[in-house]
């Protein structure tokens, strides 16, 4: 069959729309997102440089400051040793000097201990030996009666040297025409600056008449 157009418009075309040679739309805009892709991969990409860069400037002066006080350490180690060598000397003389405290407050402690015993003795109270032991000292001694031991029992409780005195003995015995009381007591030693007994040992020890 044959078709006439009368009216000498054209008919669309089944091909599609025209398109003007020389311009593409889909072409623009994947170029445009290559442009985009692109830039955003040279940001990326400058960011990580710039990161890169001051990590590299950070490591370089923490390397720089280790290199410093590696160099520090090393002048000043003479030094140290030397203040460690002091310190030692020092704590060795602290010790020496406690020691020292120590040996003279040991050797005044008996002195004194005698002397206040010595001190203490009435007329007519002769001791003839002395054992301590245990902050304990036991006194054995001879007197003209019972009475001047009782003396002297009291006289030591009223000292500062001596607590708990207790009469362990008592005899009388005859020597040279005269009759003498023999006795032994015991007795708690406590310093006057402390009040726990004194310090643990042995020693005998005659004294003499006054």
């Amino acid at each position: 069959m044959i078709r006439v157009n009368l009216l000498g418009t054209k008919e669309p075309s089944s091909a599609g729309p025209a398109i003007e040679p020389g311009f593409s739309g889909g072409e623009s805009s994947e170029k445009k997102g290559i442009v985009a892709g692109v830039a955003i991969m040279g940001l990326a990409i400058g960011a990580i440089a710039v990161q890169f860069l001051s990590a590299t400037r950070t490591l370089n002066q923490l390397d720089e400051e280790i290199n410093q006080l590696t160099q520090e350490k090393a002048r000043l180690a003479p030094i140290i040793a030397q203040v460690e060598e002091y310190q030692a000397k020092l704590a060795e003389l602290e010790e020496k000097e406690r020691l020292i405290e120590r040996l003279k407050s040991e050797r005044e402690g008996p002195v004194r201990m005698l002397n206040a015993l010595s001190a203490e003795l009435p007329d007519f109270v002769w001791l003839t030996e002395l054992t301590q032991r245990a902050g304990m000292v036991t006194i054995d001694g001879m007197a003209a009666s019972l009475v001047s031991v009782a003396d002297y029992i009291r006289k030591l409780e009223d000292s500062d040297w001596f607590q708990n005195v207790e009469l362990v003995d008592a005899s009388v015995s005859r020597r040279l025409e005269q009759e003498f009381t023999e006795f032994q007591l015991r007795t708690q030693i406590v310093s006057p600056s402390s009040p726990t007994p004194g310090p643990a040992g042995g020693a005998g020890a005659p004294a003499g008449a006054r």
